[in-house]
Parts: structure tokens; sequence; C-alpha cells
């Protein structure tokens, strides 16, 4: 009886212990989270909760299967510190990015709250509507990366902006993007995930303050890319109100969503772990049964092969145990009308491509195109039109950005431009076109007076390089940044840009940028200040060049 009494008190004690550890603390469908209170950019509180498991971790058997309903737990799940990354091929971000560990279970949330809008533990909403929210997708070519604070840090956003930001990992390269076009591995696990996340958000987004019914999606890069690919499938209607991209949208970009593309990508791989069989169902079962080393390992001799990207959203087979993302080509869905009812913020840097010299030098990105002129194009051309007209539209693109030999910089430049500016602005002109809600273009070439990528890529450019306007909205905190009066000012008005847009539709709170006409004005950013208006004859005649290239 005396040892029982004293289990008891142990038991007890041990509760009372763990409750005064648990700063904050708040519910979701699974069970209770226990945070940590954290500091923002200003010194003042915030809740923040790391590592919050939104489905099932996809081991085993469910490695390339949609992600499936969390199972709830008892005790408090201790939500203070981030969870691993998901297994990725690190070629972009060197020492930027410094994960809590490398795991297949990797599907966690960080949802961070103003202090005083976490609900009262006992109840499941403090009453009011909730806060706006910000969920943003992580970028990283779909090969890398994380949601985690190392590099997307909420400390900028949570200087009394009112609003809660939500990060969080998908499934990356082949485990998110493999496709075989069976009913096992169908392709678009990645965006499945995203999808799975915001669904998470909807059932749980009250319980942390928020307000499930004013979403906003922001992305850099392929998360950007990502976000576009959700504005234009029905799996996502309902789940978003608005969407604010950075660097990256999903037609005439960095990637081609041809089955026949995923059926080469899919062939390069199967060779590269010298899988032979032809049975899928075979296949699957050695893919399931490999050691996700291998796997990750065979992707990175496909990555190189294939460059920049390699494993990429594509055009699926319905399958009924899968969710379909993509029933059809961006373009064509863009063109149906999709995603027009979206209000939507399109942005581009000065010198996208700087960023990504590194891995266009590691590629040999000017000896692939000396070999192959259509490595010049969009690869949405390139599976999409003849052989003839590509290669026609190829040598015209060597005519313009090449003087004789082609070197890195001419590279880069064509980069920018085809990969990322261009889009960019097609985008907006088709969006505008068409009618639905405001569109908002910007090119952003603030430079900072300390940049953190130059520094951590050990990079010399001028202008903006990829990246960097999603700086000066979330932090990098694994590399330190000195003070700057300058930069801090940019910050705060990029994160009030980012505010304002979410809680009123519109970047601009005294209508000084205005939304996109048919004449095409951007917003060009060079300080912490509105410069609306058209855009610079170099620009609109890059354009008038891309938009002509297909007369050829």
């Amino acid at each position: 009886m005396a040892s029982s009494v004293v289990l008891l008190v142990a038991l007890l004690a041990a509760f009372v212990s763990t409750s005064r550890q648990c700063e904050v603390r708040a519910r979701t469908e699974a069970g209770w989270v226990c945070g940590a209170k954290r500091y923002a950019q200003d010194g003042s509180e915030y809740a923040s909760f790391r590592g919050v498991p939104y489905a099932k971790q996809p081991l085993g058997e469910l490695r390339f299967q949609e992600l499936q309903p969390l199972e709830p737990w008892t005790d408090d799940f201790n939500a203070t510190t981030e969870g691993p990354a998901c297994p990725n091929n690190n070629v972009y971000y060197g020492d930027l990015v410094q994960p809590q560990g490398i795991s297949e279970a990797c599907i966690h949330a960080n949802i961070h709250v103003p202090i005083d809008a976490l609900p009262d533990n006992d109840t499941d909403t403090n009453g009011t509507v909730g806060l706006p929210i910000l969920v943003f997708v992580h970028g990283g070519g779909w090969v890398c990366g994380s949601g985690d604070a190392d590099f997307n840090g909420p400390e900028y956003m949570m200087v009394s902006k009112g609003v809660i930001v939500i990060t969080f990992n998908y499934r990356l390269d082949v485990i998110g993007f493999l496709s075989l076009n069976t009913s096992k591995i169908p392709g678009n696990n990645a965006l499945r995930d995203q999808v799975t996340l915001l669904r998470w958000v909807q059932a749980n987004a009250a319980y942390f303050g928020g307000n499930p019914a004013d979403v906003t999606l922001a992305g850099q890069s392929a998360g950007s890319m990502s976000i576009h690919f959700l504005m234009l499938s029905p799996a996502a209607v309902g789940l978003f109100n608005r969407a604010f991209l950075m660097s990256g949208v999903a037609t005439q970009s960095v990637s081609s969503a041809s089955p026949v593309y995923a059926q080469q990508v899919a062939a390069l791989f199967l060779s590269a772990l010298n899988i032979t069989s032809t049975d899928y169902d075979e296949v699957h079962d050695q893919l399931v049964e490999l050691p996700i080393d291998d796997l990750i390992t065979a992707s990175r001799a496909v990555l190189d092969q294939t460059g920049l990207t390699s494993f990429v959203p594509v055009v699926e087979t319905p399958y009924e145990n899968f969710t379909t993302i993509l029933s059809d080509y961006p373009e064509t869905l863009q063109a149906n009308g999709n995603g027009n009812d979206i209000p939507v913020v399109i942005g581009f840097t000065s010198s996208e491509c700087e960023t990504l010299r590194p891995r266009l030098v590691q590629f040999g990105a000017v000896e692939a195109i000396e070999a192959n002129p259509l490595v010049g194009l969009s690869p949405e051309l390139v599976y999409s039109l003849p052989s003839n007209v590509t290669a026609e539209m190829a040598e015209k693109v060597l005519a313009r950005y090449f003087n004789g030999t082609p070197t890195m910089d001419e590279f880069v430049k064509l980069c920018t431009e085809t990969f990322f500016q261009y889009p960019a602005i097609k985008l907006a002109k088709t969006r505008v076109a068409s009618g639905g809600a405001s569109t908002y273009l910007y090119k952003y070439a603030y430079e900072s007076e300390y940049s953190v990528v130059k520094e951590a890529l050990n990079l010399t450019y001028s202008g903006a390089g990829h990246i960097e306007d999603l700086n000066r909205i979330l932090k990098v905190n694994s590399w330190p940044v000195p003070a700057s009066d300058a930069d801090d000012a940019m910050t705060g008005w990029m994160t009030g840009i980012v505010e304002t847009f979410m809680k009123n539709n519109t970047p601009s709170g005294d209508g000084s940028w205005a939304a996109a006409s048919s004449s095409l004005e951007y917003n060009y950013i060079d300080g912490p200040a509105t410069d609306y208006g058209a855009m610079s004859d170099y620009d609109q005649e890059m354009v008038e060049f891309f938009e002509t290239l297909v007369d050829v």
C-alpha cells in the first residue's frame, strides 16, 4: 500500500512538473500540444508550437501513399522544438539550412501566434473571429529545404502584425514527386501533402486563435510554384483566400508537367538504382524496401543530369486511392479560369539566377547549352511543341543572350529572364486579360546593406537575387546578420505589404500600388516606398521577345 502511495505521489509530481514546464498550450483535433514562448524581432513575446504533426508519418508501406489521418495522443505533445527535415538533396542553400536531423518522419507544422491571441486552455477558441493566417510554403526546387526557422523564421512577421504564421514540411524530391503513372505511385505527393496541411489548418486553426476562413498562402521559388498549382487545382478550392507568389509560377517556368518528362526522369532514377523490372507493382515494392539514403543518392544522380529540378508536378491519371491534384496542364487550367477568383501578388527579383550561380556552375550549365541549345528554353515548350519548332526557338534564344561562345554571366541572365521574370509577367498578363480577382505585380531590386545570401554563398552581384525578397519577410536564424537601419526599414516595409494584403486583399493601404491593368504596370521595389508605374523599356522589350518567340 505504501509503495502505491509513493508511486501516486511521484506521478502527480511529474504531472505538475510537466504542466509548469508547458509555457503555452493549445488543443488540436489529435490532442494537446505544449509549446514555448519566444521573442519577435522587437523583443515582444509570441507563442510558438514547433514540430506539430499534421498527418501520420509516411513510413514503410506509406512511403508513396497519400498522407493518412493522425492517430490521437493522450499526453501533451512536446511542440517546443522543430521536427526533422524531409530527405532531400541540398544543392541550393549550403549552411543557410541547419535542420534538426533528416527523416521520413518529417510531416510537421510550426505554428506561431501572438501571445494575446492564444485561446484559453479550457476552451476551443477565445470567442472571437480569430486572426488572419499566413501559411508559408518553402522553396528549394522541390529537392531541398524545410519550413524550419533556421531559414524561415517568423520573428519579423510576429512584430505587432496581428497575424498567425504557419510553416511546414512536405515530402521532397523523389518521395514527393516520383511518378510511375500507376495506382501506387501516380506522382504529386508533395502537392497532396500541402493540401493535407491546408485541411489541417481548416480543422485546427481556431484552437490557436486563427480564422480558418481567412488564410493567405505565401511561397518562394518552388513553394511559390506549388501555390500556383494549388490555385489551379479543384482539390484546394476553399482552403485559402489569397496568394503571395515570390519568384515562381506554374506556367512557362523551370519545370514541365508533361507525363513524358516524368517518365524520362523515372527511367533515369530506376536505372541509377539498377531496377530493371517492368512490373510496376514489383518496382513499387522494391522502392518501399530500399533504404531512403539509396533513393536520395540515386535522385541526386538524376538531378546532376537535369540541372535545376528533376522530380516535379505532373499531369495525373486519376486513381481512387489518391486525391487528384493536377488533372490537366497548368496552361489549360489557367485558360479555363481556375484560380481567377483568388487575389494574388506576383513578384520576381532583378537578378534571380545570381543566387543559383553556384548550382549552375556545378551542373555545368554553359557546357550543357553548348551541347544542347534546348537547355535555354522553358521545359514546358520543349515538351509541348514539335522538335523542329523548339530547335528554331532555341536558336533565337542563343542569338539574343550569347555573344559567340556562351559564358556563365550570359547564362545567368538567360536563366533569370526565361525561368522567372517572363513567366511572372506572363501570368499577370493572362490574369488581367481574363478578368477576375486583382493581380499585383512587383520587381524587387533592393540591395541589402548585408545580404545573407551573398555572404553565405560567397557571391558578388548587383541587384537582388533569388530569395532576397523573402529574407525581408521571414528571418534567417542560421547565419549571423548584423544590424542595419536601412535593412530594418526594408523589412518593416515588406512585412507591412504582406500584412496589408492579408487583411485587405491589396498590398497597399493607401492605394498607391494599384492592381495590374492591360498596360501591365508593376511596383519597382528598390527601397521602402511604392514606385508603381509602367515597366522599364528593357522589361517591355524582353516580354515582347518571348511573346513573339513562338512565331518562328
